[in-house]
């Protein structure tokens, strides 16, 4: 069915729908399908995330839990005869791999049966770890993907479009890249993707000697980190996030581990993460604000972690020992080391400010700071 423009001129907002209310995106299973809405629909239809021209429009976007295999369908009541009007269809097809099936289910059934009779998942298993899900202990796996191998492209084809719709500006990584790692965790019972996450591996320059010497050395960037919103709230992201960070910890070519642009909720993650790894690596009384930069450096490259992070967890911990009066150092010192930091990272914004200028500012944002550090700290026992 379709309408005339100038009728649907007289009521457009009956034409108009929100496109991340239109998508609805589904993992299925042998014992149904778990429905879940995106955050980000722009990439695919504008930045006001809006689709004209449809009447009850819905896109249904399905992955089988195992293989995400996906599905596409589009319904709609009524469509608008203007060949302006998107076709969603097209649209969201242009971000899918070619084995997705548009509208057949039966076909898309047939097609999951097929794929799982021969099916392995294509990469190296790197660890596993259990954890408690809902009262009960249930084992996950993690895989490094190969990429080169047809499967393990394919896959990743299938998965990439989630980092359009759960990262804010998240973009596609270009996977003829070698430089490009692609880690998958799978629930293992009846195996189920719970996330991944995609790292790029930068060289770094580690010295004339060692450079002479043919000794490599990256530095490991996070790019994106996806948990399926069902795994969400279960500690999994942590896990996922602490295995990994061992892992690359242990490789003597990795020199650090940091992360790109990541959001508020991928911060806690990680600052909770890394504190439970500092409080095993370093006797936390044993940091004051009296550190020297030399013991700071040393420590900060044992542990592989950037300089921001690495003072963030610093002041993390003094925080901490200081609201269970275990640490030597009074409020007024802590107040003072952080604002140092403040300071010393904005210098050329406040070197224009008047003497009490600076002094709100600097306040402003500590104040703001020490709030957050608290809100992170949480109930964390360390």
């Amino acid at each position: 069915m379709s309408t005339s423009l100038n009728a649907a001129a007289l009521q457009p907002e009956q034409w108009t729908v929100s496109a991340n209310e239109a998508l609805k995106l589904y993992v299925t299973d042998p014992d149904g399908a778990t429905n879940f809405q995106a955050s980000f629909t722009y990439p695919l239809f504008g930045e006001a995330e809006t689709i004209y021209g449809y009447k009850d429009l819905v896109i249904f976007l399905c992955f089988d839990h195992f293989t995400f295999y996906p599905f596409l369908n589009t319904k709609y009541a009524d469509k608008l005869k203007d060949p302006e009007i998107v076709d969603v269809k097209a649209v969201v097809q242009k971000y899918l791999p070619e084995s997705t099936i548009y509208k057949d289910e039966a076909k898309w059934a047939d097609a999951i049966k097929n794929e799982k009779d021969t099916y392995q998942i294509p990469g190296e298993l790197v660890d596993s770890f259990e954890q408690d899900v809902e009262g009960k202990l249930a084992t996950f796996d993690i895989y490094k993907i190969n990429l080169k191998d047809a499967a393990g492209l394919e896959l990743h084809k299938r998965l990439q479009i989630l980092v359009l719709l759960f990262i804010e500006a998240g973009s596609y990584i270009d996977a003829s890249d070698d430089l490009w790692d692609v880690y998958l965790l799978y629930q293992s019972e009846d195996p189920s993707i719970v996330g991944f996450t995609t790292v790029y591996n930068y060289w770094k320059y580690g010295g004339s000697e060692k450079f002479d010497n043919d000794e490599q050395f990256v530095r490991l960037k996070i790019s994106q980190f996806v948990i399926l919103p069902m795994y969400q709230g279960q500690g999994l992201g942590g896990q996922f996030y602490s295995k990994l960070f061992d892992i690359w910890h242990k490789d003597e070519k990795v020199v650090e581990i940091v992360v790109e642009d990541p959001n508020e909720s991928f911060d806690d993650l990680r600052d909770r993460s890394d504190l439970v790894r500092l409080s095993k690596s370093l006797k936390l009384t044993d940091i004051t604000t009296k550190l020297t930069s030399e013991w700071k450096e040393k420590e900060r490259q044992k542990l592989k972690l950037e300089k921001r992070q690495f003072s963030r967890l610093l002041e993390l911990v003094l925080l901490y020992l200081f609201k269970r009066n275990a640490g030597s150092d009074t409020k007024k010192d802590i107040r003072l080391f952080i604002k140092k930091r403040i300071y010393e990272k904005n210098i050329e914004g406040l070197k224009t400010l008047d003497d009490n200028s600076k002094k709100d500012k600097l306040q402003t944002a500590y104040v703001a700071l020490e709030e957050d550090y608290y809100r992170i700290l949480g109930d964390i026992q360390l």
